[in-house]
């Protein structure tokens, strides 16, 4: 193995006044959401700062230079604080839309199209999504609810649509719409995404629902003066040129080049089925579909090389002109335009700002400080949008760049340690023309080898880079990644993505030619997405793995820095570094083998509710580091699973990668459809189920799939103990097939309530009791209390807490301390029912999750405390 030529002149140029800011300013902006600072305060802190780095600056800025370094940290760490508070309280303008509408209401707004409307495919029939910039608002008048009062209004909706927008609609164009708003809300589950957090940073706080487009109507406005039109038009033509080019795409292309070339060229993800999205995601490969950094460094790359090369022709400007600044500076045109053909909206915006410092960089001859360039590209960009930092593409963007430029120039010097790649592939012996002919093909063949080592070396240097933060934010790590990036960069970035941008600059004059231009186009991405079909049904492509703690994260990138430096210095300095990263690793290494430990030895308990929205799942957390969840159920779309993004997330939220047991209290598509992703993701030994076909065909495949898996499927009984561990037991007091009903009425004849062939199982640790109804009915729960002792401490409301199931004599024969409640928030049943909400009169602690968000009972030393996670 060739050794790796180390160099202290290899380590990138670095300021540390710069990485002292940025980190301050980022580090301000995070702890913005538990720092609650009085802004007054914060002013005043600023302008003390201030006064003091400019006398130590008039005095002796040398002398003082450590001071000042940590009292310029200080002040950017306010200044992010007071930064980032401006974004996260709610806007004080009382005619924001937000401070207008309460609870989910009804109400018809007045306002204009932003953006270009995105159009997602369902099962139910399309759906379209709409962001509006409001104007008005028209609600039921106090005095007179017939007649709707008109309110002036500001901030924008999301709006969602069932159906197609009316075509004569486009953006910036003011309408009228009659649609259902709310505040937005999240699944308040540890773990998954916050889609209000998310939604909030891009100001939008309000989403709402239209039935029909027949309750949309385009309003005719006359402009006060042409200058005012032409203000108009410009503001809104990135949107245009969106709108224009995916109608085009949708006349020319079939699936899945429409969606995959709506999703490079404009940003728009939603019409690429659901299953090229999977195959993209397990290669490794979904970053491409997404407009960033990367995408217009590759095009800057290509457009700077090819202006370079025609100047090149020039030997006039070769001697006389700087080439590669020309190129540079024109280069900065057609990323515009691609810029304003992808909408421009903040991504896009934050790639383009990424690509022009470095492209200033090499215009001011500072190219060689690319750690700089990184830091000063994410300043602005935080300055500019503080909420970015919490974003993934973010994070993903800058740590991918980071890791670039440490890590890949290790990498290439191991990988091609010497300039003469071909070396190696020696001539045969033989005439002139032979030799010349072999002489051509070895040098292809090293200047191929030595660009496929180089994009290996890349590609391992922005794996290792992001690899923590793909498991904190995804759980998911592809393995075949720097092979098919390696296959399926080139084909879209330099084929796809260059031939559909001239395409789309000649479908205004041109037509057929862009319809010629984007078939073949789209030959690449289709080739792409075969490949990454390809290696993603390959086995082991993905690694799922549990969520890293920040404090994982942190100490995984110490020793990749550390190691890094290790490799990069010579003498004590590399002994030292050396030293470091072993004990970042130990320690990375000792963590998670010390809480282990801990697990198994511990004798205390949680059991948890999660929020799911309408449905149920509980998982309880026993002894011995036992793990066990009752159903896995809730709301579903055809692009949103309830096991994938919030209970499989919550799980690896919790340290767990595999599950003991998992238990399906009946076939109620709300208690299991998001069970068969946490059957392949947490391989549970057993399944416990009560033994009767559920009306859906899904049940039957989630009982297929056990078997696949290798999981004993039980069907549970009265008295079967699912678990036992000392004073700790699992077991059923009721599996829904015995009677409970007087025997000349049962099974003769007599309607019976499906929700009354649940498992009720009791759960009894350390003199502590839970009992788990499903969703049995009141008739039921009184049958049950004449024959079962139900005492418990914590009763979980029968079938999310509807009135059906409400039985004062049962909740008396319980007794419960508390009840907890899995019904979701605005659910169309209205669970739960306001009278569960009275019993806290009596004494009884009633949460919801839909209230409450999700909430853990914790049993330690035999009391019970409890805890609750809302982020709405």
């Amino acid at each position: 193995m060739p050794k790796i030529p180390f160099c202290q002149k290899h380590l990138p140029t670095l300021s540390p006044e710069l990485l002292t800011v940025v980190t301050c300013f980022a580090a301000g902006i995070c702890w913005a959401e538990i720092l609650h600072v009085h802004s007054e305060f914060l002013l005043y802190s600023i302008l003390l700062l201030l006064g003091l780095l400019f006398i130590i600056y008039k005095r002796k800025p040398k002398k003082y230079k450590v001071v000042s370094c940590f009292l310029l940290g200080m002040l950017f760490l306010l200044l992010g604080l007071h930064h980032a508070e401006k974004h996260l309280n709610p806007p004080a303008d009382p005619t924001h839309i937000y401070n207008l509408v309460g609870q989910q209401q009804s109400a018809s707004l007045d306002g204009i199209l932003q953006e270009y409307p995105s159009v997602i495919s369902t099962s139910s029939g399309p759906e379209t999504r709409l962001l509006m910039q409001v104007k008005a608002i028209y609600q039921p008048s106090g005095q007179n609810p017939q007649i709707p009062e008109r309110t002036r209004a500001s901030g924008q909706v999301l709006l969602t649509l069932k159906g197609l927008l009316p075509p004569d609609l486009k953006p910036g164009d003011r309408f009228l719409v009659k649609t259902l708003v709310s505040r937005v809300s999240t699944y308040s589950t540890p773990g998954s995404f916050n889609y209000k957090k998310y939604l909030a940073y891009q100001s939008i706080l309000i989403k709402g629902w239209i039935q029909s487009p027949n309750n949309i109507m385009k309003l005719h406005t006359v402009e006060s003066s042409d200058l005012t039109a032409v203000i108009t038009g410009l503001k809104y033509l990135p949107e245009r040129i969106r709108y224009h080019i995916s109608g085009f795409l949708d006349t020319t292309l079939p699936q899945p080049a429409r969606g995959l070339y709506k999703a490079i060229l404009i940003g728009d993800r939603n019409d690429v089925p659901a299953s090229v999205l999977e195959n993209f995601t397990g290669a490794g490969c979904i970053h491409i579909l997404a407009i960033s950094g990367m995408h217009m460094g590759l095009l800057a790359l290509v457009i700077i090389a090819s202006i370079t090369w025609m100047l090149k022709r020039s030997t006039w400007l070769l001697l006389h002109a700087p080439v590669l600044k020309i190129a540079v500076s024109i280069a900065l045109l057609p990323l515009v335009i691609y810029a304003l053909i992808a909408g421009f909206n903040i991504p896009v915006q934050r790639a383009l700002l990424m690509t022009i410092v470095f492209i200033l960089a090499i215009l001011f001859d500072r190219p060689g400080n690319l750690i700089n360039h990184i830091l000063l590209a994410a300043l602005l960009i935080l300055v500019w949008q503080p909420g970015a930092i919490f974003t993934a593409s973010f994070q993903l963007s800058f740590s991918a760049v980071i890791a670039i430029a440490l890590i890949y120039p290790l990498l290439h010097r191991f990988l091609l340690p010497g300039t003469h790649t071909t070396a190696s592939l020696p001539a045969r012996p033989g005439p002139n023309a032979t030799s010349t002919q072999s002489s051509i093909i070895n040098k292809i063949s090293g200047t191929f080898l030595k660009w496929l080592l180089a994009g290996v070396a890349l590609t391992g240097a922005a794996m290792l880079g992001t690899f923590p933060l793909l498991l904190f934010h995804f759980n998911r790590f592809s393995l075949v990644a720097p092979f098919t990036n390696l296959l399926v960069e080139p084909l879209i970035c330099f084929w796809s993505l260059l031939i559909g941008l001239i395409a789309s600059l000649c479908i205004p004059l041109f037509p057929a030619l862009a319809k010629v231009l984007f078939a073949t186009g789209s030959v690449g991405l289709i080739v792409a997405e075969r490949v990454c079909a390809f290696f993603s049904l390959s086995p082991y492509a993905s690694l799922w793995l549990p969520t890293p703690a920040p404090g994982e994260i942190i100490l995984i990138y110490l020793f990749l820095l550390s190691a890094v430096l290790a490799l990069n210095m010579t003498g004590k300095q590399r002994r030292y570094s050396l030293f470091m990263a072993l004990f970042f690793l130990c320690s990375l290494v000792a963590v998670p083998a010390v809480t282990s430990i801990a697990k198994q030895s511990s004798d205390s308990a949680s059991v948890t509710f999660l929020d799911v929205g309408h449905g149920c799942s509980v998982l309880l957390q026993l002894p011995g580091d036992k793990n066990i969840l009752i159903d896995g159920g809730g709301a579903e779309s055809d692009r949103f699973n309830i096991g994938e993004r919030i209970i499989g997330p919550f799980l690896w939220h919790q340290k767990l990668s595999h599950l003991d047991a998992v238990v399906v209290t009946h076939p109620h598509a709300d208690h299991y459809n998001g069970l068969p992703f946490i059957l392949t993701r947490f391989h549970p030994k057993e399944l416990w189920i009560n033994g009767i076909s559920g009306p859906d065909k899904e049940y039957g495949e989630l009982l297929d799939l056990a078997g696949q898996l290798g999981i004993a499927t039980r069907i549970t009984e009265v008295g079967n103990t699912l678990f036992q561990a000392g004073s700790t037991s699992l077991f059923c007091i009721y599996s829904g097939q015995e009677s409970v009903y007087p025997t000349d009425k049962f099974n003769h004849g007599r309607f019976i309530n499906s929700n009354d062939q649940s498992l009720v199982l009791r759960l009894e640790i350390n003199g502590k009791s839970f009992l788990f109804t499903a969703d049995i009915s009141a008739g039921l729960a009184e049958r049950l209390s004449k024959k079962k002792k139900l005492k418990a401490d914590v009763l979980m409301a029968p079938h999310h807490g509807s009135p059906s199931s409400m039985s004062r004599n049962f909740i008396k024969s319980v007794a419960p301390e508390y009840i907890a409640i899995s019904a979701g928030r605005n659910n169309r049943f209205n669970f739960p029912a306001q009278s569960l909400y009275d019993l806290q009169k009596k004494g009884i602690e009633v949460l919801s999750t839909g209230r409450d968000g999700t909430i853990t009972f914790n049993l330690v030393n035999g009391e019970i405390t409890v805890s609750r996670y809302q982020v709405n």
